[in-house]
């Protein structure tokens, strides 16, 4: 075969077809910032890239892969996903292919803005075998303690897919662990809330699947009775995992219920003079049903904030719009795309059928999601 038949066998394995010439540099255009923290999941030969964003203006990225440590036969482009960089960036942060070939493979990402591709990001090396993979360890495992309730989460690390998590706990710091101290021994998603009896404990998360089980996350230590910060500290590298914040959204949307907040003339406000001011007017006014959910969950953790998606080319940002967002990067708040965001308002301003809901838009794989992943 020859090289340019294998190249384009190794584009269809992956399935990706957009090839790309040799970008065209203009002056007017300023290179992003080197992507950061790629992780992988696999399951089989289902594959799943994350990582962490360019800085800059960017529009979207470039895949390396190579069979060669620093030698890529193959570059192909982010553009051909359904996402419009200019309204949610983050969702561009993902590449998933459901029939890799099987092989060892070396990935690196560039960031991209117009035609001027910026700097690689660290090359990993992924190994595909087509069969079951231990899971890696857990990364970034945080608290949120407030007096003695505590949400916990964790990023997966890179290998395969897991199928459970163990979150075990001790009142020593790196010694006598117990995966029941808590009350739950192991559970399927990366994320656990609790009623923290009083104390101090020092808790580290693995994960397990048919293949085995990972190594341990971070140590961490929480108080109970005692809050963390209000604003949750950024992590190491990479960012915040997603919370479980399940219950406290649908326990604060009740009681804007209970205020009245949720009619249409007050969670959906006009805008008089333009022919979509009573649909989309929420997407670009303060309204006081996504206010007090904002309020009421900034009590937990002030990185909750309003919607940094702009949908409009001439707002840099939504300021209520009917989604919450939950800032887990190291930029700073609002009008940044790194965000988890959760629906919190249906029925599309129809001045009838508002309902409060609840929809998780970012899942812990960083794959772009229309459904919750819980």
């Amino acid at each position: 075969m020859t090289f340019a038949r294998r190249l384009t066998a190794v584009a269809a394995a992956l399935g990706f077809a957009a090839w790309l010439a040799a970008p065209h540099v203009s002056a007017r255009q300023a290179a992003p910032g080197a992507p950061a923290n790629i992780t992988h999941i696999l399951n089989g030969i289902n594959l799943a890239v994350n990582w962490t964003h360019a800085t800059g203006t960017f529009t979207h990225y470039l895949i390396d892969v190579g069979s060669t440590p620093g030698v890529p036969f193959l570059q192909f482009s982010t553009t051909s996903l359904p996402a419009d960089p200019s309204k949610m960036p983050e969702a561009l942060a993902s590449i998933t292919n459901p029939s890799a070939p099987v092989g060892t493979f070396y990935v690196a990402i560039h960031g991209v803005n117009g035609t001027v591709v910026g700097p690689a990001s660290p090359e990993i090396a992924i190994t595909i075998t087509g069969g079951c993979v231990a899971p890696g360890a857990p990364t970034n495992l945080t608290a949120i303690v407030r007096g003695t309730s505590g949400w916990f989460a964790w990023n997966p690390g890179s290998g395969g897919r897991p199928t459970s998590y163990i979150l075990q706990a001790s009142t020593t710091s790196g010694a006598n662990y117990n995966a029941g101290l808590l009350g739950q021994a192991a559970f399927a998603a990366p994320t656990f809330n609790v009623a923290l009896p009083a104390g101090t404990y020092y808790l580290r998360a693995a994960a397990t699947n048919a293949c085995g089980a990972s190594g341990f996350s971070n140590e961490i230590s929480v108080t109970a009775g005692v809050n963390t910060p209000a604003t949750t500290p950024n992590p190491p590298s990479g960012r915040i995992p997603e919370f479980d914040f399940r219950a406290s959204i649908t326990q604060f949307q009740q009681q804007a219920i209970s205020q009245g907040l949720l009619a249409g003339s007050v969670s959906c406000p006009s805008r008089s003079g333009f022919p979509d001011s009573n649909i989309e007017a929420r997407k670009v006014n303060l309204n006081g049903y996504i206010n007090y959910l904002v309020d009421s969950l900034r009590t937990i953790d002030r990185r909750f904030g309003y919607n940094a998606k702009p949908t409009r080319a001439f707002i840099p940002a939504i300021v209520a719009g009917d989604e919450v967002a939950y800032h887990y990067g190291l930029d700073a708040f609002e009008q940044s795309p790194n965000v988890y965001l959760y629906d919190l308002l249906g029925g599309h301003c129809t001045f009838a059928n508002e309902t409060a809901s609840f929809r998780a838009f970012y899942d812990e794989f960083g794959k772009w999601t229309s459904a919750s992943r819980f």
